[in-house]
């Protein structure tokens, strides 16, 4: 005996639809990216402006940028700017006072946290990071950096002894990995036994001693509770 065609409606109940409180939403979102809208796997600031509506079903009303701090000799050439989205959900179901929603990311950037090549354009670059930051957190992504926010060739500190010291790109790489992984630095230096009032007085090899143990940790998700809780004034 044939089996009884299902109607639209039985059809439409076996689709499986994604919200942002499921935990596949972060993969739903990124696999909307092209390959070319990701750097290492990591969605660039471009490719989450374009899918950003189609995500969350909505319509942008607004993206701007504010410079809160200007680049100056007395900051050493910082720029700080907050990239604010407002956007209407799409959706029927809501009341439209609970349908408008606005969103801000901020970022800072100075000679430490960029890439030599992009150091003269503090501004253009704190720009695209707060509008990454933005768009991450309205699109509610979990344990996701935009690519624009890493830095690859970054200037070392001023006072520092390359060849002995910690540099800035292994003190980001720790930063960044921490964060992802919600360690905090500091325990994870104790557990280590390696012990400094300043992390720029950190040797290069304990540095990279640190980022061996990172690395191990996202391998293997194994993270010991003592070294657990990323903290943002590590530095």
């Amino acid at each position: 005996m044939a089996r009884p065609k299902k109607t639209e409606t039985e059809n439409q109940e076996e689709i499986k639809t994604v919200s942002p409180n499921d935990l596949e939403w972060t993969d739903y979102v990124l696999d909307l990216l092209s390959e070319d809208e990701k750097i290492s796997g990591n969605p660039t600031t471009d490719g989450l402006r374009r899918i950003f509506e189609k995500a969350l079903n909505c319509t942008l009303l607004e993206s701007r940028s504010d410079v809160v701090q200007s680049p100056s000799i007395d900051n050493e050439k910082r720029a700080t700017v907050v990239h604010t989205l407002v956007y209407i959900l799409n959706d029927s179901s809501l009341d439209t006072e609970f349908k408008t929603r606005a969103t801000s990311g901020s970022a800072d950037v100075y000679w430490g946290n960029c890439d030599k090549i992009y150091r003269n354009h503090p501004v253009a670059v704190a720009e695209t990071r707060a509008e990454g930051r933005a768009l991450r957190r309205a699109l509610k992504l979990r344990k996701v950096v935009a690519a624009e926010e890493l830095a690859k060739e970054i200037e070392d500190h001023p006072d520092h002894d390359s060849i002995n010291k910690i540099t800035n790109n292994q003190i980001n790489f720790i930063d960044v990995l921490s964060k992802r992984l919600d360690i905090n630095p500091l325990k994870l230096l104790e557990s280590l036994a390696i012990v400094s009032k300043n992390v720029y007085d950190i040797s290069y090899d304990d540095a990279a001693k640190t980022i061996t143990a990172l690395s191990e940790y996202q391998q293997s998700h194994n993270i010991p509770q003592s070294v657990k809780g990323y903290d943002t004034n590590w530095k």
